[in-house]
Formats: structure tokens, C-alpha cells, sequence
């Protein structure tokens, strides 16, 4: 049996020079062709890819074992393999990028696939293993400061993973521009496009995950979509080797929000559009909750609520107001009113706050657990 999944192993952190840096984390241009955007990041990113691939595969190797000790024969390699027909199939930029990419670093195709579908493969093997915590709220123009809606994801990550976060700004020949918050250039959890959109996932672990689509292959083709419309029919695309909740949100308040197993897929029902909407990584739909590995995140419901209680009424928020609710902001002292803190809920240290303004096309940073300070990006 395999022990010591992210948490207790220690890997090797290498550095990469950086042409840019923005409230702590590092950013990549990438201009041009898939193959030329792959390439680009292949080049900045290679030494980090190498590392991360090895131990994302060893980790993934032990929680199959631990999950069932009879797959231990399973050719993880061969699998990955097997997709990579399918995606090129249906995204051929996509697989183009993954391809550059390989061939840039050495690093074998499958290995990147791994790294792309990440917590998809843990569903697909029924890996006893809790999803990446995250959590998305998006406020109406009547909440904000700027008079437009604007979309907010926190991503709470483990800190063995914490040093492979990166920010790629894609300025594609054909195609809207976008600018995506990533694990390592490959995997992206939330960003915003040209087309005035703002997506975010919010990962669930599923009991149903079948060969199809990754859940970050949809997030990344929603911000190559060039309508709103066109977006959310991309982020319903199935079956799914994994699960998670997908959210839009467009900069005149247009707004979805998508739950997805493997094989369910539910838009949840949104009532009072300018209302705020919070979601964290536990399913609120009762067909796809069905689905729900009892391996879940035991702070999430608890995480809605505090959130929840933090936005119902709040009036003309700014970024910093807005950081404070994740204990970023240690100069605003949160309200005693009878919610959690956030620092009993999450740990600032390694959360990342992504506030966007679909609207205005920019984004404001921070990265806990370092001095930087907010700082905002223009796509």
C-alpha cells in the first residue's frame, strides 16, 4: 500500500526565470499558433513540467493501489495513451499546444495529459482522494464598486502544489485572447477571454467518471468560445472522466452556472439573476449529488455558508474589501457576526484569489503566503 499522498511528500522545487510577475505569481505570454503558444510554454516551463509529471504519476499510482490494491497491475501510461486520439479528435488546438509542448520538453505526451486532467483521473479510478479545493462567487453590478458584475475565484490549494501555479495569457492567431489562472501552463481552473467572459471550476470527485472529455478541456475551450451562448454549450460537453461545477459569467451579468459527473449533467436553476452566487466543491443538484464519492471536502458546505453570509449584502465591494473575506487583508478586521472566520475554514497561506472584471476585460491578483501585494492585469 502507498502512503504519504501530496501532503506528506517532499518534492524538489525548481525555479524558472520569469519575464513577469503579478501579485505573486508568475505570468507567460504566449502569441501566435497552437504549436507556437506550446512551445513558448514548454520553453519557460519545462524544468517545473519534468518534476510535476513524475509526481503527479507516482501520486496517482499510489491512490489507485490504495483504492483498489487488484489494479495494481494497471498500465496508467497505456491509458493516457488512449485519450490522446479523442482529444485531438474533438479540439485540435488543444492537442496541437499538448503536442508542442511534448515535443519542446521531452516530456511524453501522456505524462501532460495526466497533468491536464488531474483530478479527473482521480474520479476515473475511484481514487479515495478529496477534490482541490476552490471556491466561486459571482456579484451583480448592484454589488460591486465598478458598477459592472465581476466574478471572484479562490483557489485553495495544497501547499506541495503551490509552486506550480502559473498564469498564461494566450494571444492566439485565430481567436479570442485570454488569460487563465493554471497548474503548470496545463491545467486551468478559472480565467477570462476577449469575448467579455469569466469561467471558474470548482472540482467535485465522482463515483461515475467514464473515458471522454476532461473537466479542464472544457473550462479551456469556454474561453476559446466566441459568444456567451457558444460557452455554455462547451462546458456541457460529455460523458466526462471526471466531474466538477462550471461557471460562467459574462461582463453585462449574464450568468450559468453547470454541474457535472461523468454522466449527469445539470444547469442549476437561478432564480433572482442579481443576486449573489457562491459555490464551493460539493454538488447542489440532486441528480449529480447522486454521483458524489463520499471523498469529499469536509469544509466545503461550511465554506458556502460563511461566503454566503459574506456577500448576501454586500453594496459597492472592491478588490480589497473583497480579499479580506479570504483573510487576505489582514489590515481589514473581518465583522463578529457569528460566521466562521476564514482562517478556520481555509488557509490564506496557499490560496489564491482571481477577482475578474469580464466587463473591463481585467483581472486583479494575490497569492497568499508571500508579501506581494493585489495587483490587476489587463487582458
Amino acid at each position: 500500500m502507498c502512503h504519504g499522498h501530496a501532503r506528506g511528500l517532499r518534492i524538489h522545487r525548481p525555479t524558472v526565470a520569469t519575464l513577469d510577475i503579478i501579485g505573486g505569481i508568475p505570468v507567460i505570454n504566449a502569441i501566435g499558433t497552437p504549436r507556437t503558444i506550446g512551445e513558448t510554454i514548454g520553453q519557460r516551463l519545462k524544468p517545473r513540467l519534468q518534476v510535476l509529471a513524475q509526481y503527479l504519476k507516482e501520486q496517482l499510482a499510489c491512490a489507485i493501489i490504495d483504492a483498489d490494491p487488484s489494479r495494481a497491475s494497471d498500465d496508467l501510461s497505456a491509458h493516457l495513451k488512449k485519450l490522446v486520439v479523442p482529444l485531438a479528435r474533438t479540439d485540435p488546438s488543444a492537442w496541437m499546444e499538448i503536442e508542442s509542448i511534448a515535443r519542446t520538453t521531452g516530456i511524453p505526451e501522456e505524462d501532460l495529459l495526466l497533468i491536464h486532467g488531474w483530478g479527473d483521473l482521480l474520479s476515473h479510478y475511484m481514487c479515495q482522494v478529496p477534490p482541490m479545493r476552490s471556491s466561486w462567487v459571482s456579484l451583480a453590478a448592484k454589488h460591486t464598486d465598478s458598477g459592472m458584475s465581476r466574478a471572484i475565484y479562490a483557489w485553495h490549494l495544497d501547499a506541495a502544489l503551490f509552486p506550480y501555479i502559473t498564469l498564461v495569457r494566450r494571444m492566439p492567431a485565430h481567436g479570442p485572447a485570454s488569460i487563465s489562472l493554471t497548474l503548470a501552463g496545463l491545467h486551468p481552473v478559472a480565467g477570462m477571454s476577449e469575448a467579455g467572459i469569466a469561467v471558474g471550476a470548482n472540482e467535485l470527485r465522482v463515483s461515475d467518471g467514464t473515458e471522454g472529455h476532461f473537466t479542464a478541456h472544457l473550462l479551456a475551450s469556454a474561453l476559446n468560445a466566441p459568444s456567451f451562448d457558444d460557452a455554455l454549450q462547451r462546458i456541457q460537453m460529455g460523458p466526462r472522466h471526471g466531474g466538477g461545477a462550471l461557471h460562467l459569467l459574462s461582463g453585462t451579468g449574464e450568468r450559468a452556472s453547470v454541474e457535472l459527473s461523468g454522466q449527469t449533467t445539470a444547469r442549476l436553476q437561478d432564480h433572482v439573476n442579481d443576486s449573489p452566487r457562491v459555490h464551493t466543491n460539493h454538488a447542489l443538484d440532486g441528480e449529480v449529488m447522486r454521483w458524489v464519492a463520499r471523498t469529499g471536502d469536509p469544509l466545503s458546505k461550511d465554506r458556502l455558508a460563511y461566503l454566503a453570509g459574506r456577500v448576501v449584502d454586500a453594496r459597492s465591494c472592491d478588490p480589497v474589501f473583497i480579499a479580506s473575506w479570504f483573510g487576505m487583508m489582514k489590515t481589514i478586521e473581518a465583522p463578529n457576526d457569528g460566521f466562521r472566520q476564514p482562517s478556520e475554514l481555509l488557509s490564506s497561506a496557499t490560496t489564491v484569489l482571481l477577482i475578474m472584471d469580464p466587463g473591463r476585460k481585467s483581472m486583479h491578483l494575490k497569492r497568499g503566503g508571500t508579501p506581494a501585494r493585489m495587483e490587476s492585469i489587463q487582458l
